[in-house]
């Protein structure tokens, strides 16, 4: 009898999980179309410096990125986990003498005209 009534439990239990209530109300934007989805999605990558790379020597190194969605203008944030800000540009050059010696690991925030954030990330090694 116990058995019984442990069984009836589980698949009470587990009916519950599965029925999906329903709303009257969509997710879906009337009038949006895949390309408008795809442009509000904001990606960053950053192309440069590569992950794990050494940055030394005298000349100025490039800091590059790629972005795509998200809603026009757009604002950067390059900063370094030793030494804080670097450049508010999507690109720029800096010598790495200016960096602290040691393990950096940098991040490029971007955020969009409506508020919209996104990041990417690198390790990399100052000499």
């Amino acid at each position: 009898m116990k058995w019984m009534i442990l069984i009836a439990l589980c698949f009470a239990l587990l009916a519950a999980g599965c029925v999906e209530q329903k709303s009257g109300t969509s997710s879906v934007k009337t009038g949006t179309t895949a390309a408008d989805q795809a442009r509000e999605n904001l990606t960053v990558n950053i192309t440069s410096p590569k992950a794990g790379e050494i940055l030394q020597g005298k000349d100025d190194f490039s800091f590059a990125s790629t972005v795509s969605g998200g809603k026009r203008p757009l604002s950067f944030v390059w900063s370094s986990s030793i030494d804080g800000v670097l450049s508010t540009s999507q690109s720029f050059q800096l010598n790495p003498s200016k960096l602290g010696k040691g393990g950096h690991v940098i991040i490029l925030k971007v955020t969009d005209a409506s508020g919209s954030s996104a990041q990417g990330s690198v390790q990399i090694e100052a000499m």
